[in-house]
Formats: C-alpha cells, sequence, structure tokens
C-alpha cells in the first residue's frame, strides 16, 4: 500500500494527491498564560524603538551562547550598530560594535535595495552580529542594540550557559518543521510560552517552500522574534533551506559554530551535535565521530532533519541511516532528534533513541504501519526537556497543552546506555529493526522539495538566482581522514587539469 501510494504521489505532485499523505490543514487558535519569566522583569524585554524602527529590519537574535560568549545578531538597512551590555539595574559595562555577516557577493544586491520599507522587505537586511567575549558563567546581562548615542532597541535580558553539575536542571525546547507560517505554527509557538527554556532546538524546514531571505524573515524571524531576543536558537539544515543557492540564506541569516553546516556546543550536562542530512559526506561523517569521540559530558543529543526510522509513508529514510546510524550507536548517543515527517515518533535501536518530531506547524502526515513506532501520535507538538548529570526527561506537549508522553533517562556516569521510563514506568523494549553494520557517505547534496523517492523539480522562486548545481565528490568507501584528503586532492586535480585546458576561440 505504502509503495502504490507513494508512486501516485510522484506521478501527480504532492498537491494533486495531498490527501494521500497528508491530514487536513489545523485550524483554529489557543488561549495560553505565558510564564513569566524573571530575566524579562530584571531587564526587560526588549523591542524596537521609535527610533529603531528606521534602521531595525530584524529583531535582535542570540546566537553562538557558550560559557563566557554570546553573540547577538540583528538586521539593518546600513550594517551599521552596536550592542550595549549592563548588569541589570547597573551602568554599561561593554560596549562591542556590530560586524556584517551576509554574502558579501550580494551587498550590491542589499544596498539597491536600501529605504523599501517593512520588515517583511528582505532584501533590505543586513545581517550584523555582535561577538560578546569575557562574561561569566551563568550570568544574566542587559543588552540593547544602539548607534551613534541612540537607542534602536530597548534592553532585553541575555545569559550565558550554565556548567556541567549544576542540581538546577538545564531546562530547553525542541521543535521541528515549524515554517509555514500558518495558525498550528502560532499555536506551536504560544504553547512554547508556558514552559520555561535558556534555549531552542529547531529540527530543520524552518522555511517553507525554498528557504528564501524573505521566506525566513516572514515565517521564522517575525513569528519568533519575541522568544529570538532572549532565547539563544540553534538549528539544523532542513532540504527546504537548501532549495535556494544551496542554503546561502540560511546560511547569512545564522551565526553558528563552525563549520556551520554542522557543528557541536555544551551547555550543562549536555553535548549538543547538529547534522545536516541533507549532504551526508565523508568530511561531515569523519567530523562527527571525532566529535562524539571527544565528548565528557554525561549526555548526548545528536539533532538534524531527516529521520532515521519513521513510519510515514516515505518509509525510513535508508540514506541517512546508512550514513549516520552506526557511528551514533558505536559512540553510544542518547538521543537523537529529527523532523521532515510531520508527526511524533519514537524508535529505540541498539540502546539509541531516535525521536521523530515534525510536527512544529507543517501540515500533519499519516502512518502507514510497516514499522511500528514505540509511541506515534499525529499531533502537532513540541519537546520540552530538563537534564542534570543524572536525569534526562523529555516531554512531548501537543498542540492542546496535552502530553503526548514523557521520556526519562537516567544513568550513573558517561557513556553508559541509559534506563529508560515512560510515563513513569521503565520501558525495555527496543524497536525490531537490525543496526546498521557499516557507514556509507553520500557526497552529493539533496535539496529536494520533499524527499529524495519523490524526483519533484520545484523551479526556484522568482525573485531569486537559479540555484548553484550540486556539489559532488567521488564517494569515499571509508571514514578515514586519510580517504578524506584523498577525495579532495583528487578533486583539486582535476581543477588544475581543467584549468591548464587551453579555452577555445570562437567559431564562425
Amino acid at each position: 500500500m505504502r509503495a502504490l501510494i507513494l508512486a501516485l504521489v510522484t506521478a501527480l505532485g504532492n498537491s494533486a494527491c495531498s490527501g494521500c499523505y497528508h491530514l487536513p490543514e489545523w485550524e483554529g487558535d489557543v488561549h495560553v498564560t505565558p510564564i513569566e519569566r524573571k530575566a524579562g522583569k530584571l531587564c526587560g524585554t526588549g523591542g524596537v524603538t521609535e527610533d529603531g524602527k528606521q534602521r531595525i529590519t530584524r529583531e535582535p537574535y542570540i546566537q553562538m551562547t557558550t560559557l563566557t560568549s554570546s553573540t547577538v545578531a540583528w538586521g539593518t538597512t546600513d550594517a551599521r550598530g552596536e550592542v550595549v551590555l549592563s548588569e541589570p539595574g547597573g551602568e554599561p559595562i561593554r560596549r562591542v560594535a556590530g560586524e556584517y555577516v551576509g554574502d558579501p557577493s550580494r551587498e550590491s544586491r542589499r544596498k539597491a535595495a536600501q529605504g523599501v520599507a517593512g520588515e517583511d522587505s528582505a532584501e533590505n537586511i543586513y545581517v550584523v552580529a555582535a561577538k560578546l567575549a569575557g562574561l561569566e558563567p551563568n550570568h544574566l546581562y542587559c543588552y540593547q542594540v544602539m548607534i551613534d548615542g541612540v537607542a534602536l532597541t530597548d534592553p532585553a535580558p541575555l545569559s550565558t550557559a550554565t556548567p556541567p553539575g549544576l542540581e538546577e536542571p538545564l531546562k530547553f525546547i525542541a521543535v521541528g518543521d515549524t515554517g509555514t507560517g500558518g495558525p498550528a505554527q502560532q499555536a506551536i509557538l504560544k504553547r512554547m510560552t508556558e514552559s520555561p527554556f535558556d534555549f531552542v532546538l529547531v529540527l530543520g524546514d524552518l522555511a517553507y517552500e525554498s528557504g528564501t531571505a524573505a521566506q525566513l524573515q516572514g515565517k521564522f524571524f517575525s513569528i519568533y522574534k519575541e522568544v529570538l531576543r532572549y532565547a539563544p536558537i540553534y538549528p539544523a539544515i532542513g532540504n527546504h533551506e537548501r532549495r535556494t543557492r544551496e542554503g546561502q540564506p540560511y546560511f547569512e541569516a545564522f551565526v553558528l559554530p563552525e563549520p556551520e553546516r554542522y557543528y557541536s556546543f555544551d551547555w550543562g550536562d549536555v553535548h549538543f551535535v547538529a547534522i545536516d542530512t541533507t549532504q551526508r559526506d565523508t568530511e561531515q561523517l569523519v567530523w562527527l565521530d571525532k566529535d562524539l569521540k571527544q565528548n565528557k559530558q554525561p549526555w548526548v543529543i545528536v539533532f538534524g532533519h531527516h529521520p532515521m526510522y519513521t513510519n510515514s509513508l516515505r518509509g525510513p529514510q535508508l540514506w541517512i541511516r546508512q550514513a549516520f546510524s552506526k557511528i551514533l550507536t558505536d559512540n553510544k548517543v542518547d538521543l537523537v532528534l529529527t523532523g521532515h515527517e510531520h508527526q511524533y515518533e519514537r524508535f529505540r535501536v541498539a540502546g539509541v533513541n531516535f525521536v521523530v518530531s515534525g510536527g512544529g506547524g507543517g501540515q500533519l502526515t499519516k502512518f502507514f504501519g510497516e514499522d511500528r513506532a514505540l509511541k506515534q501520535a499525529t499531533k502537532h507538538h513540541f519537546l520540552a526537556f530538563e537534564a542534570t548529570a543524572a536525569e534526562l526527561k523529555m516531554k512531548v506537549v501537543d498542540i492542546n497543552g496535552r502530553e503526548i508522553e514523557t521520556l526519562a533517562l537516567t544513568k550513573d556516569r558517561p557513556n553508559q546506555e541509559p534506563k529508560v521510563e515512560v510515563d513513569g514506568k521503565p520501558e525495555t523494549t527496543e524497536t525490531p529493526i537490525a543496526p546498521e553494520t557499516k557507514v556509507k557517505p553520500d557526497e552529493k547534496l539533496h535539496d529536494e522539495p520533499d524527499d529524495d523517492k519523490t524526483k519533484v523539480k520545484v523551479p526556484p522562486p522568482p525573485d531569486e538566482p537559479t540555484p548553484l548545481p550540486a556539489k559532488t565528490t567521488d564517494a569515499t568507501p571509508d571514514l578515514k581522514p586519510a580517504a578524506v584528503e584523498k577525495a579532495v586532492a583528487k578533486q583539486k586535480k582535476r581543477a588544475a587539469t581543467k584549468a591548464e585546458k587551453p579555452t577555445p576561440g570562437p567559431t564562425h
């Protein structure tokens, strides 16, 4: 049945067979009472001033926060401004000028767009970032964006990361496939404000359909602006972001740890790793294996976009599984979070917990029963976490504020397979799927609109240049660093040979 419906979707296109795969769009609203945040009371809640409305085209958002540093980014009409940092209720202690971090190749186009009004005019946005260093760990500061002594924003809170070993649990949220701009996305955002959190993980597909600058602005930054003022955002790139110039608007918008396409960071007792599932290249897989082996934190969470296990129509993403799964199980990763399928699912394979959480706003998708998950639900939702050195707890909250389930992992030491409880009861069951025994890289970029199997070709939006062709290299059969060097050397040799060939003259 799955194969038949998938063939129908492929032949007719997703829009012609939307009922085959999707549930009806969610319509409605929710009424919530956001929790009162102490940091907001001490610093203020931010927002653009009257003077700022003439210059700010994207409200400030916090990036790359560590124990002793953080980055404040914002959009302006002229790539100028500074961040003024102060203690709550105190005088300024630091001023850091913002630097333009966007794509230099598009600077002339952006300059030509100056003077265009409206925060959704994405071509009028220079992305500027101020990198704040030498800060105190686990410390609350207040910040403002200013220019020439004029405040462009009201004060807002900025907190540095917490060190490991604290009794107070780390709190964070994960949400996937948000980027519709529709009522379900808005409702899930409201539900998120009922939970305390220090930062947010986004599991890809932030901006449908093609991750253009305008779509990122209208369907992500404008919608989440009040949260982004105080909570750092850590995204993983999705296939929809990759569809415009190989993801350049996405990389221009976010200031992420190197190498950006994939990266890692520590917060509290958790080591977080973002992976790029749109391109499962050898270099990334070597990096991932090395990063996980060097980790010293009690808990490891890997997050990306495409799922390695799923019970959706499109079925298990075998190429994703073949690239990443063995590395994750070999390194005893505790939790893998992905999106792409607009539903909730949880699997456990070789001691690793795999969660599919694509319920942040996109139209819900159906299950087809071939690889039954330990838990699954066709509901919009988000994930709320608490973590200490001894326990990692995940609560799945649906659009109505109800809990779909609560997963609790406990362990006595790092690299130990955790004990699992679901809704307060021990769970020892594993998904009956054999773990992968090999690692199979894939050097190609996969940026199809929905899935590699459908092969649906979508033209670029009219306001964006034609996407560059996908970069390809010869697939490397293993993950040894020497293999990566060999592949890179082969590419350089080809480029040099091509450059040496004389350019043919004109023909008449």
